[in-house]
């Protein structure tokens, strides 16, 4: 299971994504976003829920183990560009 420790960074990067672009107006910020949590969490779209986008989507290109770690690198990637912002 994908463990999320709720920064909401991944939720402020949509426009890094066209499979996303109905969730943000443009600045890639999801229009659901409160403060870093999702407004619509229990609603919230298929492509926002890591673990059961797994098997409909990627089961067939990798293992689960290489799908959790590539999210987990993008998350840190996320979290790294928002340090480095942080910093000017």
């Amino acid at each position: 299971m994908f463990r999320c420790d709720q920064c909401g960074e991944c939720c402020r990067h949509l426009d890094q994504s066209p499979l996303d672009s109905n969730l943000h107006e443009g600045n890639g910020v999801c229009r659901y976003l409160r403060g870093n949590l999702c407004s619509i969490y229990d609603e919230r779209p298929l492509l926002c829920r890591i673990d059961a986008c797994y098997p409909i989507f990627f089961a067939d290109q990798m293992t689960y183990e290489e799908y959790l770690q590539l999210n987990y690198e993008a998350c840190k990637e996320f979290k790294k560009q928002k340090a480095h912002r942080n910093l000017k």
